[in-house]
Formats: structure tokens, sequence, C-alpha cells
């Protein structure tokens, strides 16, 4: 079986593992933070970037970071339990506010021999590690109520975003969502929030979105999130400050079925 057949017919226990999206402060040392940041440099093999945006990422196999730090699967066991041993993921060094997207695996990724693995997984959680902030920063990601089970995409009905360079799919017609509980979620009209605001985002990409919780960006500690959890970069309404530099690691991790 393919693995979007895989997320088809295990679709419930999919759904089961859905949790609210959550911080863990301080989860790790600032001795483990600096191996994690200059990993992404050591491993390295080319680096992603277009001259259109402000975003760079050293493209290393995520698989290869958990074999130089023995430590780190463990660590993370201790917080989402078992997973399997393939990873998907990515280093990224940037100065943008992120569009609203989901971090799956990729069509061209399950097309690739090296991903034959990905026949037999289904998506489970992701984490967000960031390594790198600017002083006084005040920066935050948004994750939405809203859930979608398949290939990673990037949510873009008014056409503003751009293919190029990327195994991610721009999506302009959205798919069903789901919410936590497995119920297809509602597609009305985006209500904007009070506390936080997406000046990167048109209103017209954030309709059928809704914020369950925005969890600030701080080295030290991670966000756990669904691995299907659609998020994306936001700033307080009273404090939109997102002048910054950061960097950071996100990690898909998987169940063996």
């Amino acid at each position: 079986m393919s693995y979007i057949d895989n997320c088809e017919k295990y679709h419930k226990q999919i759904v089961d593992a859905f949790e609210p999206a959550r911080c863990v402060e301080n989860f790790f040392s600032a001795d483990e933070i600096d191996q994690l940041r200059l990993l992404q440099f050591q491993l390295a093999d080319r680096l992603k970037y277009t001259s259109t945006s402000n975003n760079i990422q050293p493209v290393c196999d995520i698989d290869t970071v958990f074999e130089r730090l023995p430590w780190l699967a463990d660590r993370m066991r201790t917080e989402i339990g078992d997973f399997s041993d393939h990873h998907t993921g990515n280093y990224y060094i940037t100065t943008q506010l992120h569009d609203a997207h989901v971090d799956l695996l990729s069509r061209q990724e399950t097309d690739r021999p090296e991903f034959e693995w990905s026949n037999r997984v289904i998506p489970y959680k992701s984490v967000v590690i960031p390594l790198i902030i600017s002083e006084r920063a005040d920066a935050y990601t948004a994750f939405f109520h809203q859930r979608h089970i398949g290939y990673s995409f990037t949510f873009d009905r008014v056409n503003i975003s751009e293919q190029e360079n990327s195994d991610y799919t721009i999506i302009r017609t959205y798919p069903d969502f789901y919410n936590i509980d497995g119920k297809i979620s509602n597609k009305g009209e985006y209500v904007r929030e009070k506390n936080f605001l997406f000046p990167q985002i048109p209103p017209g990409n954030l309709i059928g979105l809704s914020i369950e919780d925005a969890l600030p960006y701080e080295v030290g500690n991670i966000m756990i999130f669904d691995a299907c959890q659609i998020h994306a970069s936001t700033v307080k309404r009273n404090k939109p400050n997102y002048r910054w530099l950061k960097s950071g690691m996100n990690i898909q991790f998987y169940k063996e079925i």
C-alpha cells in the first residue's frame, strides 16, 4: 500500500491520536541546542532558497540527525511516546512570516526510492525546535483547529504563492479539513482574531481556519502538535513585531502500520 492509501485505510487511527498543540518549556539544555544548531551546517549537502523570499533551508537528512545525536529519540519519546525510526523535516533560517501550511510527506517524496518506507507509515506528530531568535523578538506560531490528512500543502486560494523550489504543493481549492474530534470542519467565513494577526496572509486564504492556540517561539522550548495540523506564523495585534531573524528545525514523526 502507498502512504496515501494508508491515510485512507487508517483514518480513524490518525484521528484518534489528535491532541491540542502544546509547548514544553525548557525542554533542551543550552548544550543540546548548540548540538542541534551546528548540525544544520555540518550535515547540509545543499541550500534551498529563492531570490524572492527571505528563507534559507540547509538541506539535511533528518534521520541522520537522529543517528548523530542518539539522545534525541529518547528525549522525544518522553513527550510523544513511540514512533517510527523514519522522519521528515527540515532546518530553516528566515526573516519571513510563514504562510498557512501543513508539514507532511509530499507527493514528490513518496515517489522517490529512498522514501520507500513511506508505504508503511501514517502521520503522527510534528515538533518545532527553535534554535535562534533575535533579541527582544516577539515571534509566535499559530496552530489552527483544522487538520488535513494526506500530503503536505501550502494553502493559497488567492494565488499569491509560487511553487518555485518547493516540494510542498500549493493548493488553490481547499480539501475537507478535520477538527480535533475527527469531524469535518465548517468552512465558514474567517473571523478576525482579537489578539493575533497575519500580515503575510490575505483574509481570503484564512477562510475556513480558526486559531486553536498561538505559542511563543523561544529557544529551549519545543512546540508539539499533530503532524496533520495547519499552522502559520503570527504576531500580536497590539505589538506587531516581526523584524527578526530566526532559525529552527521541524521534525515530522510517523507511526508504523
